[in-house]
């Protein structure tokens, strides 16, 4: 049984080049933002009431299409489109945040043709059809393929793009006849990355556990990938019929099918709009004969004009068009109206926000359609511009009732990322049949980078056991090397997060290169001779340096040791601006032009074997590392099938309300998929093999987390984790009043403060020159001031409610106190101490 089913916006497939342009557009004004943004944190501008509607008088119901679009929108000098910008290059955000793509330069010709100005309006793609026919819009454009269900819901206009497939082999191919797109799922397959085919491969095969995604390499160019067809990395190409016929001419390879998934993608417009299709039309066919819309092909998707497949000759518009029936029932429809907070004023200023902080995005919106909302209808989160920016937000539900016309309020709870950069969360309406609809709306903040990096102490050297770093500070994609040396022990293990230890064993003296691409903590297990443990552990900082590409994951099945005779399977991903990727064992290349996702199986020598995965781009370059010990003897047995997971830790295992806990897993045994839930709640679809991430907490009680693990054959296992968030207790020197009959004022409570490293896991001593963050969290009615001080000299003054301030103290003896006062109820302090050593 499959439980990982990923719902796409549309099944229709993406266009074949520049997949990649909006990542790249978009890390390159994350570097901009983050160079000019200032400030340490945003307060929210409205307080956040209740989700509550708002009804409007002057608005009880939606407006209908009128009669005639085009007499309406002549006079009105706008066209109103509505597109859905998650499908480049057909429609991205650029570095500005602006709607950009192909579609959107295509109607912005049109529209000018026409002499209109042009409205746009960034909607969920399954409710497209509503909002045409509800009159929010007049016309849709998304790379919408005709089909019969859409001739239900659109008129269409003419054809302005065909898509067309071709499947490429070796000359000597082991491949066998390929009659359908299914046939596929038994072979390797190489893509480009952002295209229409990695799409269809995704929802069709790897999506319908026909095929692992291992089994899915995707590159960022197709010209790399050749060369590892005729070697036997990869089975199939699946690209453009044109290109495929050029490559297949020029390089090498034979085209073994084509023509499995022709795409055509029209305009919709509301049924009966027959005037307004008719002007469209007519620009249409007047672009194509222009060479116009071969120039957006060429300067979009990088198409010469004979690569170009030509559109079908339009048929000639009938007289009197068939009605179409009225769709059946209510349609939804959402528009949205506001920011209540946190305003980023379309991504131009997004508001600071410190690293691990809570905060509670809010938005207006108005429901345009003609159903009635309820608890049914649910906001959820659906894409962003960094696997972190759903910032641990959760389908958040409407209260109440909110009839046709009426405005709602609604707030998510939401955490910024522990890593600095700037992330945008895109949101959208889903009805009780899951079904999205209406605009998507958007949050943005920037997590400002730390000055200096946060090591932990290292630790103490004693007589037996020595375990240190040559630099516990490192920036994204440079190495440092881990030392060990022991005396007199029985065994010794070296291991990193997120890892089984026992899996791990090692020499009693060693070293060990690490390429963290994410701040990482790796362990030293030794067990002496008296079956005592003595466990060290360090920490390596990594700065990130987010104009560089992002390693996603990269794996090793099985980790750790492995016996002779053996081989191991590498995975990995890389996403953002990339230019190469290269695998290396011991600093020799297994694979010089890798893909940007894909996998490597490989058999090593007996030895220390430590695997490098190194991708570079304009913006930097990043690694990641994965070590393996190779030992004589007779391998390890092979696990049974299925998938295996090696370990699923959270830590701390209790928090105070407001922090975080980073929880960390390590799979094998043939998974292909994971996720990670909360409290039975998705936190992490496609969690990657290995990996560890930061959650925050807010609400007391016990939270469990499950690690979900599954392959290709729908086995599937899991694993359970447990945190306790606790309410600290109120600080002693300030009691509760005893009640009197006159409820006299209470005072402030400080929920909990605390000197962390890293603004979840709390630290007593640090080295000159490191930093901390202080994080709390306090409450209370009729709050008059409060301030955070050191030694008595004031760091912060009115703090907001909870929040962190990083702090970099001089050696000595710290003592932080949190200070907060009412106008009527008195008083709360609470301190923490903190030791700096060194010179």
């Amino acid at each position: 049984m499959r439980f990982f089913t990923t719902e796409h916006a549309r099944k229709t497939p993406k266009v074949s080049r520049f997949g990649f342009l909006p990542i790249l557009l978009l890390l390159a004004a994350a570097v901009m933002l983050m160079a000019a943004c200032g400030g340490r944190r945003t307060e929210p501008t409205v307080p956040p009431p209740t989700n509550t509607p708002r009804p409007l008088a002057a608005t009880s119901e939606p407006a209908a299409p009128q009669d005639d679009a085009w007499a309406r929108i002549q006079a009105d000098g706008k066209i109103n489109v509505g597109t859905s910008v998650d499908y480049p290059p057909f429609e991205y955000f650029d570095e500005d945040y602006v709607i950009d793509g192909f579609d959107i330069a295509l109607m912005q010709a049109i529209a000018d043709e026409l002499g209109l100005d042009m409205e746009l309006s960034d909607i969920a793609f399954a409710g497209l059809g509503a909002a045409v026919n509800l009159g929010q819009i007049d016309v849709a454009i998304a790379a919408i393929s005709i089909t019969p269900e859409r001739e239900r819901e659109f008129d269409f206009s003419h054809i302005y793009f065909v898509s067309e497939d071709a499947y490429v082999a070796a000359k000597d191919t082991r491949v066998g006849r390929i009659n359908d797109f299914a046939d596929l799922a038994k072979y390797t397959l190489g893509v480009q990355r952002g295209s229409i085919y990695q799409d269809m491969i995704e929802d069709e095969l790897v999506d319908t556990g026909l095929m692992p995604e291992t089994n899915v390499f995707v590159y960022g160019q197709l010209e790399q990938a050749i060369p590892d067809v005729e070697e036997g990395r990869v089975d199939i190409l699946v690209m453009d019929k044109p290109v495929a016929e050029a490559a297949v001419a020029n390089v090498g390879g034979k085209i073994v099918a084509s023509d499995l998934h022709r795409e055509t993608f029209a305009i919709g417009m509301a049924n009966g709009q027959q005037n307004l299709r008719k002007e469209i039309n007519q620009v249409l066919v007047q672009l194509q004969r222009d060479g116009v819309i071969a120039e957006l092909a060429k300067k979009y998707m990088d198409l010469d004009p004979n690569e170009i497949i030509p559109v079908p000759t339009p048929t000639p518009e009938p007289d009197q068009p068939e009605p179409t029936p009225p769709p059946s029932g209510c349609l939804d429809g959402m528009a949205y109206v506001a920011d209540l907070n946190y305003d980023d004023n379309n991504m131009k200023n997004p508001p600071v926000v410190q690293p691990g902080a809570a905060f509670q995005k809010g938005w207006r919106v108005r429901n345009t359609g003609t159903c009635t909302w309820n608890s049914n209808y649910t906001l959820v989160y659906v894409d962003g511009n960094n696997p972190a920016s759903q910032m641990g937000g959760l389908p958040t539900s409407v209260q109440g009732e909110v009839p046709p016309g009426a405005e709602y309020d609604i707030y998510v709870n939401l955490f910024a990322p522990l890593q600095p950069g700037v992330y945008k969360g895109i949101w959208q309406m889903t009805n009780a049949q899951s079904k999205a609809f209406g605009e998507r709306i958007y949050v943005g903040i920037q997590v400002p980078a730390n000055p200096t990096p946060t090591p932990a102490p290292t630790s103490t050297p004693s007589a037996n056991v020595n375990f240190w770093t040559d630099n516990a500070n490192i920036q994204g994609g440079q190495c440092t090397t881990n030392h060990w040396t022991t005396q007199n022990v029985q065994a010794v293990y070296y291991y990193q997060q997120g890892q089984n230890w026992q899996d791990h064993g090692v020499a009693g003296n060693g070293d060990s290169q690490e390429c963290p691409h994410q701040t990482t903590t790796y362990y030293l297990r030794v067990v002496e001779r008296n079956n005592s443990v003595d466990e060290r552990q360090l920490t390596i900082q990594v700065q990130q340096n987010v104009a560089a590409p992002s390693i996603r994951f990269f794996n090793s099945d099985p980790s750790g040791q492995i016996g002779a005779g053996q081989c191991v399977n590498l995975t990995w991903e890389v996403n953002g601006n990339v230019n190469a990727v290269q695998l290396l064992r011991n600093n020799s290349a297994l694979w010089a032009n890798a893909p940007f996702r894909g996998s490597y199986k490989d058999c090593p020598p007996v030895g220390q074997m430590s695997y490098v995965l190194q991708a570079t781009g304009p913006g930097g370059t990043s690694k990641s590392t994965q070590n393996v010990n190779v030992v004589q003897g007779q391998p390890t047995a092979t696990p049974a099938p299925g998938p295996v997971i090696n370990s699923f830790t959270v830590t701390p295992q209790q928090i105070n309300s407001g922090q975080c806990v980073l929880i960390a897993w390590s799979t094998g045994g043939g998974t292909t998929v994971t996720r990670i839930l909360r409290n039975s709640t998705i936190v992490q679809q496609n969690a990657g093999l290995q990996g560890s991430l930061n959650d925050c907490l807010s609400d007391f009680g016990v939270t469990t987390y499950t690690l979900q693990a599954a392959n290709a054959a729908g086995q599937a296992t899991s694993a359970n984790a447990s945190v306790s968030v606790v309410q600290s207790a109120p600080p002693t020197d300030t009691p509760l009043p005893q009640p009197t009959a006159t409820s006299a004022p209470q005072p402030p409570t400080i929920v909990f403060f605390a000197v962390t490293s890293d603004g979840t896991n709390p630290v007593s001593q640090i080295n000159a020159g490191q930093c901390v963050f202080l994080t709390w969290q306090y409450e209370g009615q009729d709050l008059a001031a409060s301030s955070i001080t050191r030694n008595g000299e004031l760091l912060e003054s009115d703090p907001p409610a909870q929040g962190s301030y990083q702090d970099c103290p001089p050696v000595g003896q710290m003592n932080y106190q949190l200070s907060v006062s009412s106008e009527f109820g008195g008083a709360a302090t609470r301190d923490a101490s903190l030791t700096v050593v060194g010179g």
